[in-house]
């Protein structure tokens, strides 16, 4: 059988393993391996779980998509390259000069094609040589393809010309990120000064407000029904002024009055949920301190807890003391340590006896925390966060009517992320906690 041109290898390199096709709008999954989006997606149509590579099997539990824009670079290139061909002689196969065998060998060392003989040469026989397939397939894997430079008469300067055009790529991206990061800068300086000419303005009409009623009650010194009733009137007409206000902030058009009301006041003025933790809820390996405020985690030993339908015996979670039906809610959470953590809430349905991946989907709203990155628990895939600043005492909202559920940072008061609005079906909702690790959460105050 002939032996296949390297520039064949590279092309073969450059299809999708699930559909054979070349790479359409390639992602990565967990263990590195690279497929179209659409096959990958199709191969994992209905699971919640156990997300298998269809390439080496490695199974994780939540689902992982990355785009591999690397690899959809170099795919493009490869397009729009005009390979020069390659030197052929009978039968199809590339040959050494020196020896006239077949090139079917990698030198790592010299960034060559070899042959067999050339192998067994005094150049090459201590350097680390592998079979040209093999060395295609690393080039695959680790996402860069043109770092074969063939130095051999076979193929002159495919891979220089890849470099070239991979580097060329970077650098325009490079410069594409660095100018929607100041385009995002100033935007954002843009909303805060808006967010802050409002409030400023809504300051001054209640200011104007109170003077007012004061005015009306020393004016017309009324019997007391007579002086509700003009108290409710200008207290109408100031609502109305501060509604008006509120829907001209940029980026909050659409929401409702108590939507705008958490991203402008970060939940102040709200009710503040008093509660502890409900040890009837809390996994064995968990352990909570007296006062049920702080919750931590431990690999050993496990507690050999009274077992009830309450208690979580899978996931590492627990719930606060209070669930909420109707209103507006909020509570403060502190973090210690730099374990994997999760907070947020959870519908009184959630799975108590097998375990689940926390997301809406399964009834669980909730901000996650693990090797120092930051991520939304949305479905059917997490959310990565980008935040200004580690927070350390982290705020969470409940609109249950709104079915809104906001974090924030509890001393900037900056927003962290906001869900989108769900339905809870007039179901209790509880605060979550989540802890492994050497992580710590304490309910403040």
């Amino acid at each position: 059988m002939a032996a296949r041109k390297p520039v064949e290898i590279l092309q073969d390199e450059a299809h999708c393993s699930i559909c054979l096709e070349i790479f359409q709008d390639p992602v990565s999954i967990h263990c590195g391996h690279s497929f179209c989006r659409s096959c990958i997606t199709e191969t994992w149509e209905g699971l919640t779980t156990n997300f298998s590579c269809p390439q080496c099997r490695e199974t994780v539990s939540w689902k992982r998509l990355r785009p591999n824009r690397e690899l959809a670079n170099m795919v493009e290139a490869a397009k729009r390259l005009n390979l020069q061909q390659d030197r052929e002689v009978e039968g199809g196969e590339n040959f050494c000069e020196e020896h006239q065998e077949p090139l079917k060998l990698f030198c790592q060392d010299d960034k060559r094609l070899i042959c067999v003989v050339c192998d067994r040469s005094k150049v090459h026989r201590d350097h680390s040589v592998v079979p040209m397939g093999e060395a295609a397939q690393e080039c695959k894997v680790r996402g860069v393809m043109g770092v074969l430079r063939y130095k051999g008469p076979e193929a002159p300067d495919v891979g220089q010309k890849i470099v070239r055009t991979y580097r060329k790529m970077h650098e325009f991206l490079e410069k594409q990120e660095s100018s929607l990061l100041a385009q995002l800068e100033q935007l954002d300086t843009e909303i805060r000064k808006a967010h802050e000419e409002i409030l400023q303005r809504l300051l001054e009409e209640t200011t104007r407000l109170g003077t007012l009623i004061g005015e009306m009650e020393r004016t017309y010194q009324q019997p007391d029904w007579q002086l509700l009733k003009v108290r409710a009137q200008a207290f109408q007409t100031g609502w109305e002024a501060i509604k008006q206000g509120l829907e001209k902030v940029p980026g909050t058009e659409g929401r409702s009055r108590k939507g705008n009301a958490i991203v402008l006041l970060g939940g102040e003025g709200w009710s503040e949920a008093q509660m502890t933790l409900d040890p009837e809820t809390a996994n064995p390996w968990l352990y909570l301190s007296k006062d049920c405020k702080l919750v931590r985690s431990k690999e050993r030993p496990k507690q050999n807890l009274p077992s009830n339908p309450k208690r979580f015996k899978v996931n590492h979670c627990v719930l606060g003391s209070r669930g909420f039906t109707s209103g507006w809610h909020r509570w403060d959470v502190e973090v210690h340590g730099e374990g994997v953590w999760a907070i947020g809430v959870a519908k009184e349905s959630v799975p108590r006896d097998r375990e689940f991946v926390p997301n809406p989907s399964n009834g669980i709203w909730a901000l996650h925390h693990t090797h120092n990155e930051y991520v939304a628990l949305t479905s059917p895939c997490v959310t990565r966060l980008t935040l200004r600043r580690v927070p350390k005492r982290i705020r969470i909202c409940l609109d249950y009517e709104e079915g809104r559920v906001v974090f924030f940072d509890a001393k900037s008061k900056e927003r962290i992320f906001a869900f989108p609005p769900a339905s809870f079906q007039g179901e209790r909702v509880f605060p979550c906690f989540m802890v492994m690790f050497d992580a710590q959460l304490k309910l403040l105050p």
